[in-house]
């Protein structure tokens, strides 16, 4: 069933259209990733998409009661709202829609099959909510995007802007609805968290539409890539990687069809132009009738303009030796301990990745590896002479005032214009470009400007701090060629995990005040960490086990069965026990039932699906009842 439309979209911001002619369908089930370059058009189309913005022409329709969970419905922060509370809360939709389905119960008890089959609509955007376990939906959401307990009873207004960042997806995450609309949802995240979200949108039971750059994420979770480009949008089948795919083997087909074609043309015209006043004129002139009536191929536009990085060439530093290293090295932020006694070692002409949860220290450690601070305790030794550039994520290096131009000029005023007009233009300022103010440009132009600047200076070692964020997927491509082009040394913060797979020789892992260092980098990192958390979680259950064995050892028996003597057949009490997990089962089983399509638009079927579910409640209250009075 199709959850909403849009035909014919156009969106414009002062005389040019963003969005001209775009079209788009999405259905039950979808799992959509939203592409393009920055500025192509892709936050306007899912605004437009979401009902939160309106287009100048063309139309959005939308199933009836559909419900859209998008970051335009994020509630206000107020002082004295604790993170867990303000979840609860969310946007008011799930009380809402709990209140709802109570005054359709009631009806339905009284045989409205129109209420039968409103409920059933509801139902499968309550359960995306949480459903009737909501306290726990919420827990998990949060402590999945990284909050610990002591977080959850945090003041929303004291916490930074990546944690209410993370407030807001957690609230988007558990809003009851039909189709859910994610706008960059893996910034702020670490892996573990960016993991979560993705196994949470692959269970999701509506749709999902996601903005991204994220290469990985897109192929963990898409079933079809949207490309925004040009004021149109193009739907291609599968995930990221076959987007990319099926992109190409488009491209060079319609280029081989255009030289075709043209060469079928130039052909034609030289053969009219020769014999148009002889004496095959008459067939020199159906051949140019035939060609006013061709329908020409447009020339393919192939990939659009990308930023061409290149790091300094000539760097210092024997491939092998050691670049930096720490010993002994604690690390604060403020009174908190960070990291202490961590030991690490960076590699000339190697690629590490700085990786680890947020709030372990990587910023930290990161700005004292560029000589920013000094360590709480520990040294920090570095080659001589070494040449360290530093990118921050905060764009710190950035002048407040002045204009792209003139940000690039105070680097270095002996160079003319023309030199840095064609410097600019690598990182896509171009024309006018240049004369833009600096405190109006956006986030993804920033970062450009600062990778800008970065790549004016010879560098032996640069200190990266999450250089993707803001860049569309091209810019971040351009940004791995460059990094495997690199021939110094790059010390990398990123979240952005097909980039730490392709360029990075090592992984620092900082977590639990300490550095480990992974040789064979990501995958060996992840693999290692991903058994230590089985084991952890498997020890956990054993001592649980242990402590309930001995509670059940030193408890006494009932009273009753002491006082009787007997104590009833412990095989029919394992048997109960079994019976009481099979009728969950059977119920889950119905609910699933009760979500497709197909049942909840039957009345018979709902009223028979409902009677069976009930039958089997009222089985499971009294298995129960049989063993909470099990003697």
């Amino acid at each position: 069933m199709t959850l909403v439309t849009l035909e014919k979209i156009v969106r414009r911001f002062g005389e040019d259209p963003i969005l001209d002619g775009l079209s788009l369908r999405v259905d039950e089930g979808d799992r959509i990733g939203v592409v393009g370059d920055n500025g192509a058009g892709k936050t306007t189309m899912v605004r437009i998409l979401a009902g939160v913005d309106h287009a100048d022409t063309g139309e959005r329709n939308t199933r009836r009661d559909l419900r859209i969970a998008y970051g335009a419905q994020m509630p206000a922060m107020p002082k004295g709202t604790t993170v867990q509370d303000l979840v609860m809360l969310g946007t008011g939709e799930h009380a809402a829609l709990e209140a709802r389905m109570r005054q359709l119960e009631t009806k339905m008890a009284a045989g409205d099959e129109a209420a039968l089959r409103a409920y059933g609509e509801l139902q499968a955007a309550f359960e995306a909510g949480g459903g009737y376990d909501r306290t726990h939906q919420v827990e998990k959401v949060l402590f999945g995007l990284g909050f610990g307990d002591a977080d959850l009873r945090k003041d929303v207004s004291v916490l930074s802007g990546g944690e209410k960042s993370r407030v807001q997806l957690a609230i988007l995450m558990t809003t009851p609805a039909d189709l859910l609309i994610l706008d960059e949802p893996t910034n702020h995240l670490d892996l573990q968290g960016i993991e979560f979200v993705e196994g949470f949108v692959q269970r999701y039971p509506g749709a999902v539409v996601v903005v991204s750059h994220d290469r990985t994420f897109l192929d963990a979770i898409a079933n079809a890539i949207v490309e925004v480009g040009d004021g149109v949008a193009t739907r291609w089948k599968g995930n990221f990687s076959h987007y990319s795919q099926q992109r190409d083997q488009a491209l060079l087909a319609q280029a081989r069809a255009f030289k075709s074609q043209r060469e079928f043309v130039e052909k034609e015209m030289e053969y009219i132009r020769r014999n148009m006043a002889g004496r095959m004129s008459a067939q020199a002139k159906g051949r140019l009738k035939r060609l006013q009536r061709l329908q020409l191929i447009d020339k393919p536009k192939g990939n659009r303009a990308s930023m061409r990085l290149t790091f300094g060439k000539t760097t210092r530093g024997q491939q092998g030796q050691t670049a930096m290293e720490g010993d002994a090295l604690t690390v604060k932020a403020g009174s908190r301990l960070l990291i202490e006694r961590g030991e690490f070692r960076v590699w000339f002409g190697e690629v590490t990745a700085l990786l680890g949860r947020n709030g372990a220290g990587k910023t930290t450690l990161l700005r004292l590896l560029a000589g920013i601070g000094q360590p709480a305790a520990g040294t920090i030794k570095r080659a001589h002479n070494l040449r360290v550039g530093y990118f921050s994520q905060e764009k710190n290096d950035l002048p407040q005032h002045g204009t792209v131009l003139e940000a690039m000029r105070e680097l270095d005023r002996t160079v003319d214009d023309r030199e840095l007009r064609d410097h600019l233009a690598m990182f896509l300022f171009c024309g006018d470009d240049v004369d833009k103010p600096v405190g109006e440009l956006s986030g993804g132009e920033k970062q450009r400007l600062s990778l800008a600047r970065m790549t004016r200076a010879q560098f032996d070692l640069l200190c990266m701090d999450e250089p993707t964020n803001h860049l569309d997927v091209a810019g971040t491509e351009g940004l791995e060629q460059a990094l495997k082009e690199f021939p110094g040394t790059v010390v990398l913060i990123t979240h952005d995990r097909r980039l730490v797979t392709e360029v990075a020789d090592r992984v620092l892992w900082v977590e639990g005040g300490g550095i480990r260092t992974f040789d064979q980098g990501l995958a060996q990192c992840q693999r290692v960490l991903a058994e230590e958390r089985a084991a952890a979680r498997a020890a956990e259950a054993e001592a649980r086990d242990r402590e309930l064995a001995k509670i059940a050892a030193t408890a006494p028996p009932p009273a009753k069965a002491i006082e009787s003597g007997k104590i009833r057949n412990p095989l029919l009490f394992e048997r109960l026990e079994q019976r009481i997990i099979d009728l969950e089962q059977a119920i889950a089983d119905v609910q699933s039932a009760m979500l497709d399509p197909d049942n909840y638009a039957s009345a018979s079927k709902m009223k028979e699906l409902q009677a069976t579910e009930a039958a089997k409640k009222a089985e499971l209250a009294a298995a129960y009842e049989e063993w909470e009075n099990w003697q």
